[in-house]
């Protein structure tokens, strides 16, 4: 989970140049009860590559977590990847 936008964006565009793909998404708000907040949909072993990038940009990710029973909207902004 990430506190802003630009964080996800950033690590997403990270992962995609290592040939990694994430999906953004907003966190689920049984996860998340204040305020905003968005996150990566990856494969469970993208993990570590995943921590490196947060670490490499000082980006302290809020959390990990598996899958969630609630419905996930997704956020569709193809700005968000050039």
């Amino acid at each position: 989970m990430f506190a802003s936008l630009n964080q996800v964006a950033l690590v997403k565009r990270a992962l995609h140049r290592e040939g990694v793909y994430a999906e953004m998404l907003r966190t689920p708000r049984c996860l998340m009860h204040t305020g905003c907040s968005f996150a990566l949909r990856c494969r469970t072993g993208e993990l570590p590559l995943l921590e490196e990038i947060c670490s490499n940009y000082k980006i302290v990710p809020g959390g990990f977590f598996d899958n969630v029973e609630e419905s996930i909207p997704t956020l569709d902004n193809e700005l968000l990847d050039a």
